[in-house]
């Protein structure tokens, strides 16, 4: 599928597994609504393809074929409320908000002074901090099938506060211990749990 997409410069559906297997002869039953995707990027592994894709527009299923190599569906895109309802200065503070948490995220990894270009536009960003929030899967599926791109907001807006809260502790922990010489030491601060 990916080759024929490489090849035909189209898009792809993804949507997440309800139950069911990944690969296999069976087909695996699906939530309703899932993205299309774009290939960003790729690396040809030799056995298989490993692929960057950037999710595009929402769809919900209709119907599903099964009888080709893989499993195909006919969907009906989604249509997209672009910030409908949410004021300007609410998408700049979720914004302000989702862009500190990027940064202290690229702290912890080591990257400090990277910056990612965060979307201004409140169904884009909305859609840009669903993928980035750690969050069990079914809880990013919600966010998808959320319709209105404010409630997607201001579900993402709690989930920003905490995870923020999270890695300034974290961070907050690197610089006071040293992490290099602590041997040991970690027992102290991290348990088994």
């Amino acid at each position: 599928m990916a080759q024929y997409c490489l090849e035909e410069g189209s898009e792809f559906g993804v949507v997440l597994i309800r139950e069911g297997p990944e690969i296999g002869d069976k087909v695996a039953k699906t939530y309703a609504v899932g993205t299309t995707a774009e290939i960003a990027d790729f690396r040809d592994a030799g056995d298989h393809i490993l692929v960057l894709a950037i999710g595009r527009k929402r769809f919900r299923i209709v119907q599903v074929f099964d009888d080709g190599p893989y499993p195909e569906a006919e969907v009906e895109l989604l249509s997209e409320q672009k910030g409908a309802g949410v004021s300007p200065e609410v998408v700049a503070d979720i914004r302000s908000l989702f862009a500190d948490e990027v940064d202290l995220i690229l702290q912890l990894l080591g990257f400090e002074g990277v910056e990612l270009e965060i979307p201004a536009q409140a169904d884009k960003l909305s859609y840009m901090i669903a993928a980035h929030l750690r969050i069990p899967l079914q809880a990013k599926q919600e966010l998808l099938e959320t319709d209105r791109c404010g409630e997607r907001l201001a579900r993402e807006l709690e989930l920003v506060q905490k995870e923020r809260q999270e890695y300034r502790l974290l961070l907050a922990a690197r610089e006071h211990f040293d992490w290099d010489t602590a041997g040991d030491g970690l027992e102290q601060i991290f348990s088994d749990n």
